[in-house]
């Protein structure tokens, strides 16, 4: 039996918020199709990938992230908690607001936000099962750094999960 460790719990947050986002119709991802690309990029990307993000499509609202894992896991040793720390990136104000207001919505359902990740994960063999979801801050819109330029908007929540090292997804793995 092997585990893959190279698969993170916080691909499926990402793929579910972007699921999410195109299914109310608040981003398309016809957007988000760089020149000399076949498919779309998915515009929740690490903070880190923002230089090449803006090369490629240049003026697109998205969303960058960060992960905080926090230690030490206490008596729940099988339950990892982490963070996740989006910016809004846009030039609109509105629509900054629209996507803070609606993952404010989509994350302060605590197990419900869970159930909803799980039934989504779980179709495509994650080895997570995700406990809960909850707000931990929400800012608003910050000004302008230079006139016409991009604003941003801040958000964070908690989450907790456990990974199966079983193979598939059933629950007598080590942990799940």
């Amino acid at each position: 039996m092997t585990v893959d460790y190279s698969r993170v719990a916080v691909f499926d947050v990402r793929n579910f918020i972007w699921n999410q986002l195109q299914s109310y119709n608040i981003l398309s991802a016809n957007d988000y199709v760089a020149d000399g690309f076949d498919t779309p990029l998915v515009p929740i990307i690490p903070s880190q990938q923002i230089p090449e993000f803006n090369n490629l499509l240049p003026g697109v609202t998205y969303i960058t992230y960060d992960i905080i894992q926090k230690t030490p896991p206490g008596t729940q040793w099988w339950i990892t908690e982490e963070t996740m720390i989006l910016q809004v990136v846009s030039k609109s104000n509105s629509t900054i607001l629209t996507i803070i207001n609606f993952l404010t919505d989509l994350f302060r359902r605590y197990e419900y936000t869970a159930n909803d990740i799980n039934t989504t994960a779980n179709s495509t063999g994650s080895p997570f099962k995700f406990f809960y979801f909850k707000i931990e801050t929400s800012n608003p819109v910050q000004p302008f750094v230079d006139e016409g330029g991009y604003m941003s908007g801040d958000m964070s929540f908690i989450y907790t999960y456990a990974r199966s090292v079983d193979e598939g997804i059933n629950l007598s793995g080590r942990y799940i």
